[in-house]
Parts: structure tokens; C-alpha cells; sequence
């Protein structure tokens, strides 16, 4: 059975004896680390590896994004804008004194907020579009382009039918529609567009507003800004002439409603004064009233004559008739005057002639008598006098009753007409009011008339838009913004594809996720190197390369796993899934190990379905001479030790599982099989026991309780977490004893170009040390 141990293979150097360090971590590296340490906070150092790792995916989509972002600007048509200022007039010119129908604006934010509003509405922009016939404009108008850009070939919706678009919701069904409606839609489709084109702004702290319209050609983005910009304006006008000619009309209707009311007031009025006679003469009142005032200016000098005359008449009368000559009234009279100067005459020739001839002188009597007839003549007009002033107070009085009476009359229907006077002013009023009001419309009428020839727009064109720059699209920036956008996405993708890789690639992660310890990593050998060998007999021929290195670090790292420092001597090697490099693990770590010389090892082949080391050894052309142990599990072979198998070239003992066998789990849990690992962890310094995977089938968990460590096997990027999750969590719950975690298969070069930093990374840089 020892025979040959330390025999090499042809052309091999002799190797010295594998001892094991002192230090047990000495070989660990960065996969030391337990399970149980824990880190603050966000990992920059593992940020940025998942960005080295993944930079041909961050570069290759920021590329292709950028170079798409590139092509499509290439496509995009050039877009020109164009812009004219127009200021508020906030300043009035009053050229008459009169008061605007509309009020000029005020300032404010709000009103330039709403002349903002006014110039992008629907009904200015639908007048431009009519002014410059935009309708036959094919770039505002879809119908008459004929689209054939690249973009448009790449639009998927370009080779499909229009059934097939309106099935898939990507166009509405058509309607029937008639030509005037189909014109319509075409026009708020214009009107739409020309709406979409056009930005209208206003700076802070300004009263201006700038009309902004962005085109495919320059000289059609400043038509459009300067021909609405005078479509503002001229709606502004046509605005004011708008009100001023509603208000000139609406006047004029109601000066002549006003005219005749006023008629129909002044009629009524004058119809109630000839009703209840209170027409009036002038400013003196009612003929009522004045002819009341008239009786008793009357009365008042009636009763001023009557006693007057009755004044006279009593002085005549007091006075008696010697001396009524003397009285006023009496010397008033023309014929008292005669005669009393008749009297004089005839006494001056009286005395005269008494004087002459004596009193008894005929002549004198003669003159006596004349002068008696005189004076009875003076005494009969006295009394003539003295009727006639009698009869002119019965005539003052006789008046003066009639007066009274007359006023009476007048005060009584003066009292009548007082009530009727009410009405009479009510209507007055009325009237009065009415022509007020008449005059005021007629006075509004004639100034609104003077404001039509006066009208002005409440802005004017500060600055008229020339031929547009162009503003799309802006390369650079749309560049510069596709870039970051590209680069970000990249990253994105990166950390995405991080999050969804399913895989384990570096024994921290596995101790981090399973809180189990990491053993390190097994390197992939590549067909250059292996020219047509298995890694097994690789290892055996060139035991100092670096995969030699990894199985040796493993070893150390398994023998000094366990608590205590004790040596694991019985180890089961297992995996989640089939293909991950059990076999090929263990029989190149049994071999170099039994290369060293220095330790006796045993290779037990567990997998009694699909036993795969006396196929390596057929391959090999050194196939095994004793029995499989299924022989000796089934009692065909007594001794288990007639079934080990040396091989010539590395001193290995190994122990091939066999054909398959009917209750494999029976027989691994026979007492056979007991007896045979515990009589081997006596003979052999290492028991090493490959098993099928735990998934496949669950034999290795009936060997866990006679084992001193389990190894479970994960492919390097391949093994899906999940699996090996439930494959710990079957072998925790059979309480098996926990030798470690192990990456296989590891893509060195991949591995490094990822920039995980542990020491597979470095296998390359330091491959003088091994002998590759």
C-alpha cells in the first residue's frame, strides 16, 4: 500500500516536504477575515471595484448611449429663434380732458402677467396663422411634409399598417369627417404647433415683453415675432375702437330713449298744470298766484283809497261849510278855484267901490249881490264836493268788498291747488332729472365721438426681431448632457448587473452571505496549460505552480479552521450542484499533499451513484486494481482495505467508489462504513471524501456525523447564491461539522481584471514564484 509513495513522475524535480506554517494565517490573506466582523457604514473601496470591475460595461453603454444620442442629434433639424420687445405704455398722452372708454393699463405684475396671456392666446395666434397663410406652411403644417429622416426610418411605427397601429393603440381609428372639418382640424393642428413655437417673457423689474418664436428657418422666426407682435398692437387698437363704437351706439340709443322720456315728462307736466290750472306766467308763479297777488295788491290799495276817502269825507264833514272852502279837496277843485277867484275879484271891486261910492251905492249893491250869487255858487259846488267824496267812499267801500270777497275765493281754490302743487313738482323732478340726465349723455356722446379719431395701443415695438440665431439644438451641451446621462446610465447598469449577479466570486463575499469561514480560492487552469491534462495530473507534474500554491493555502486554511488548532483528519468534500470541481479538487489536494511525502493520505470516493475517480484513473491508463468499496459496503470484499489503491507516481492511496449501486444511503450509513472511516482516521493523516452534490441527492448528510469537517464547494461566478444558501442551511440542520467554503474554478485573469485586490489577483504579477 506504501509502495511507490514517493515516487515523481518522469521529468518532475524532487519536492521537499510540505510543512505546515506556523503562522496559520499566513496564507489566508485577505480572505481571513471572519465571519463575524462587521464594517460601518457604505464601503468606498468596494464601490469603486464594482466600477472597475464593470468598466467595459459603464464604457461600452456610455458609448453606445452617446453614440446614439450623437445620431440623433445629427437627425434633429436645426431650430432658429427670433425675438421682438415690446414696452407698456404706462404714460397717457391726454390730448383732450376727457375720460377713456378703456383706461389706459396700469403697473403692475399682474396686468403684464395678463398682456403675457393675451399675446400667446389661441385667438391672436389663430390671426397670425390666417395673416401669413401658416396653414400652407409645411413646417407647420405635417400634412404637406413629406418626413423621410433617419429618425423616422427607425421608427418601427413606419413599416406597420395603420390596421395594424390602431390595434395596438398607437393611432386613433380615423373619423368621417367632411372637408370643412377636416380644414378645421388642420388649422388647430397649425394653431397648436405655432402655439408650441412660441414663448412669451417678461423680465423682472421691467415693463416689457418679449416675444420669442422658434423656427426651422431665421427670417420665418422674425416674420412670425414682428407679425404678432403688430397683431398685438392691432388688436389692442381695434379693442378700443371696439368699446368706443359699442359706447358711441349704446349712447346714441339711449339719448334717444332720454329725449323721449324727457318729452313724455315735460308733456305730462304741462298737461297737469292745464289739468289743475297751475301754468305759470314767467317767473312770477301761477296765474293763480298772481292773480291772488294782484288781489291783494288790489285790496290793499282799495282799502287805502276807501280810507282816504272816508278821510276826506269826514273832514269835509267836521269841518262845516264856512270852512269847507278852505279844505284841500275842495281848493283842489278847478271850478272852486274860478269862483273863489271870481269871489276875490268881485270883493277887492266891492270894497273898491264901497270905498268910491258908499255901501248904498247901486253898483256897490249890484256887486254885493253878484258876490252872494258867487258864494252860494262856491257853497253849492262845496257841496257838490262833499256828495262826490261821499259817493267814492261808497265806491272804495263797495270795492273793497268785492276784493275780499274775490280773495277769499282765490285763497280757497289756493288751497286746493297746494296738494295738487306735490304731484305737479314730483313730475317736475322727474322731468328735471330727465333732462339731467339727457344732457349728460349728450355731453359723454360727444366726447366719445372726439376719442375715435384719438385712439392709441397701450405698447409699442421697442425693438423689432431680426433673421433668428439658432438655439436648437445646442450640440455641446446636448452632448455634454447625453455623456454624463450615457456615463450614469453605464454606472447604473453596472451596480444593477452587480445586484443581480447570482454568483460568488471572492471567498468575503461567501463569509459575509454565510457567515461561514472562506477557505480561499481555487484557480481555473487554462487548456494552454493543461495541454490535454487533467488539473490532477497537473498538479502532479508541477506541483510549485500556482494552483499547487491555492491547494496548498486551502489545506492551511482547513487545518487550522477548527477551534483549537486540531487537525481535521476525516474530510467530506461536498457541493451544491454537480460540476463544480469536487472530484478534480479533491483528487488533485489529495495527490499533492501524499507528493509532499511527509503525510499519509487517503482518497475515499463517497459518490456510490456516479463515482467519476476510477473514470480519472481509466483516463489516466492507470486504472484501479481493487475492488470499488460498494463491494465492501455490500460484504463482497471482508476487509476495506483490500480495496485501496496506490498510485505509483504521488504515493496516494485512494479508494474508487465503484459502479452504481442500488440504496446508496444504506450502505453509506452502514456500519461498514463507520468501521471503514474510523480505521482509516487511524492509518492515514487525511481522509479526504468526495461525496455528490447535496442538492442532487442527500447522501453527504448521512457521512456528517462521521466526519471532522465538511468543505461545501461553490463555483466561482457561476453557482447560484440561492443553492448554496440551501445547501448550508441542509447541512447546518444536520449539525455537520463546518470545515469552511470554497471558491473553484476561479477565472484568475477575470478575477483580477474585476479588481477584487485578494490574492488571486496577484497571481500573475508574482508567477516567478511558481513554477508554471
Amino acid at each position: 500500500m506504501d509502495n511507490g509513495r514517493n515516487a515523481l513522475p518522469p521529468g518532475s524535480q524532487p519536492y521537499p516536504a510540505y510543512q505546515i506554517p506556523a503562522d496559520p494565517h499566513a496564507h489566508l490573506g485577505p480572505t481571513s477575515m471572519g465571519p463575524t466582523e462587521e464594517r460601518d457604514g457604505p464601503d468606498l473601496r468596494a464601490l469603486l471595484s464594482v466600477l472597475w470591475r464593470r468598466r467595459y460595461v459603464i464604457l461600452g453603454t456610455a458609448l453606445f448611449i452617446y453614440l446614439l444620442a450623437f445620431i440623433y442629434q445629427i437627425q434633429l433639424t436645426p431650430r432658429y429663434t427670433a425675438s421682438t420687445l415690446l414696452t407698456l405704455q404706462f404714460r397717457s398722452e391726454a390730448v383732450v380732458d376727457i375720460q377713456a372708454v378703456i383706461s389706459g393699463l396700469s403697473a403692475n405684475e399682474s396686468v403684464i402677467q395678463t398682456e403675457m396671456e393675451v399675446i400667446s392666446s389661441r385667438r391672436l395666434i389663430s390671426q397670425l396663422v390666417d395673416r401669413l397663410n401658416l396653414t400652407r406652411d409645411p413646417e407647420f403644417n405635417p400634412a404637406l411634409r413629406d418626413d423621410s429622416s433617419l429618425l423616422q426610418l427607425l421608427d418601427p411605427r413606419t413599416y406597420l399598417s395603420s390596421d395594424w397601429l390602431i390595434a395596438l393603440g398607437l393611432e386613433e381609428p380615423p373619423e368621417p369627417l367632411s372637408e370643412a372639418e377636416r380644414e378645421q382640424r388642420q388649422r388647430a393642428a397649425v394653431i397648436g404647433r405655432v402655439s408650441s413655437a412660441l414663448s412669451v417673457s417678461s423680465p423682472r423689474m421691467a415693463y416689457t415683453i418679449k416675444i420669442a418664436f422658434e423656427s426651422e428657418n431665421p427670417h420665418t422666426a422674425a416674420r412670425l415675432a414682428n407679425t404678432l407682435a403688430q397683431v398685438y398692437l392691432d388688436d389692442q387698437l381695434e379693442a378700443k375702437f371696439e368699446a368706443t363704437q359699442r359706447a358711441t351706439d349704446w349712447l346714441s340709443t339711449r339719448i334717444a330713449e332720454l329725449r323721449q322720456r324727457v318729452v313724455a315728462a315735460e308733456r305730462a307736466v304741462q298737461a297737469y298744470r292745464e289739468e289743475h290750472s297751475l301754468i305759470e306766467s314767467g317767473n312770477q308763479g301761477t296765474i293763480s298766484e298772481q292773480q291772488l297777488a294782484q288781489l291783494n295788491a288790489d285790496l290793499v290799495a282799495a282799502k287805502t283809497q276807501l280810507a282816504e276817502a272816508k278821510a276826506r269825507y269826514r273832514q269835509i264833514q267836521d269841518s262845516g261849510p264856512a270852512n269847507a272852502a278852505a279844505l284841500g279837496e275842495v281848493m283842489k277843485s278847478p271850478m272852486i278855484q274860478r269862483l273863489s277867484q271870481q269871489e276875490a275879484d268881485i270883493q277887492r271891486e266891492a270894497a273898491e267901490l264901497s270905498e268910491r261910492y258908499g255901501r248904498k251905492h247901486p253898483e256897490v249893491i249890484n256887486v254885493r249881490s253878484e258876490l252872494r250869487d258867487i258864494r252860494r255858487s262856491i257853497s253849492a259846488e262845496i257841496a257838490k264836493i262833499a256828495k262826490s267824496v261821499e259817493n267814492e267812499v261808497e265806491l272804495a267801500q263797495a270795492r273793497v268788498d268785492d276784493l275780499s270777497a274775490t280773495l277769499e275765493d282765490l285763497q280757497a281754490k289756493k288751497a286746493q291747488l297746494e296738494g295738487s302743487r306735490i304731484e305737479l313738482r314730483e313730475l317736475e323732478r322727474e322731468a328735471e332729472s330727465s333732462r339731467l340726465l339727457l344732457e349728460t349723455f349728450m355731453n359723454r356722446f360727444k366726447e366719445v365721438s372726439t376719442q375715435e379719431g384719438l385712439q392709441k395701443p397701450d405698447a409699442r415695438i421697442l425693438s423689432a426681431a431680426q433673421p433668428g440665431t439658432q438655439t436648437f439644438p445646442n450640440r455641446q451641451r446636448s452632448l455634454i448632457i447625453a455623456l454624463i446621462l450615457a456615463l450614469g446610465a453605464g454606472v447604473g447598469l453596472a451596480f444593477l448587473l452587480e445586484k443581480l449577479d447570482n454568483g460568488y466570486r471572492t471567498p468575503e463575499q461567501l463569509e459575509q452571505a454565510l457567515r461561514m469561514r472562506g477557505l480561499g480560492m481555487v484557480p481555473k487552469l487554462s487548456a494552454l496549460k493543461l495541454r490535454g491534462r487533467t488539473p490532477a495530473q497537473y498538479v502532479l507534474q508541477k506541483p510549485a505552480s500556482s494552483y499547487g500554491e491555492a491547494l496548498r493555502t486551502v489545506y492551511t486554511a482547513i487545518t487550522h479552521a477548527r477551534a483549537g488548532g486540531a487537525r481535521p483528519k476525516r474530510l467530506l468534500v461536498t457541493s451544491s450542484l454537480a460540476g463544480e470541481g469536487k472530484t478534480t479538487f479533491c483528487l488533485s489536494m489529495a495527490r499533492l499533499l501524499a507528493l509532499a511525502g511527509n503525510n499519509r493520505i487517503l482518497l475515499l470516493e463517497a459518490d456510490l451513484r456516479r463515482g467519476r475517480v476510477g473514470k480519472a484513473l481509466a483516463n489516466t491508463g492507470a486504472a484501479a486494481e481493487a475492488p470499488p468499496v460498494s463491494d465492501y459496503l455490500t460484504g463482497e470484499v471482508a476487509d476495506w482495505r483490500h480495496c485501496v489503491h496506490t498510485e505509483p507516481d504521488s504515493g496516494l492511496d485512494l479508494i474508487a467508489a465503484g459502479a452504481k449501486v442500488q440504496h446508496p444511503q444504506t450502505l453509506l450509513q452502514s456500519a461498514a462504513m463507520q468501521r471503514l472511516l474510523d480505521e482509516a482516521a487511524d492509518s492515514y493523516d487525511l481522509v479526504l471524501i468526495d461525496t455528490p452534490p447535496l442538492l442532487a441527492v442527500a447522501d453527504a448528510l448521512v457521512l456528517t456525523d462521521h466526519v471532522d469537517a465538511t468543505v461545501l464547494l461553490v463555483q466561482w461566478e457561476s453557482t447560484p447564491r440561492d443553492a448554496v444558501k440551501s445547501t448550508l442551511a441542509m447541512l447546518r440542520k444536520a449539525h455537520a461539522p463546518e470545515g469552511g467554503v470554497l471558491l473553484t474554478q476561479v477565472d484568475v485573469k477575470k478575477h483580477a481584471y474585476y479588481g477584487y485586490g485578494d490574492y488571486a489577483s496577484y497571481y500573475g504579477r508574482y508567477g516567478t514564484y511558481y513554477s508554471n
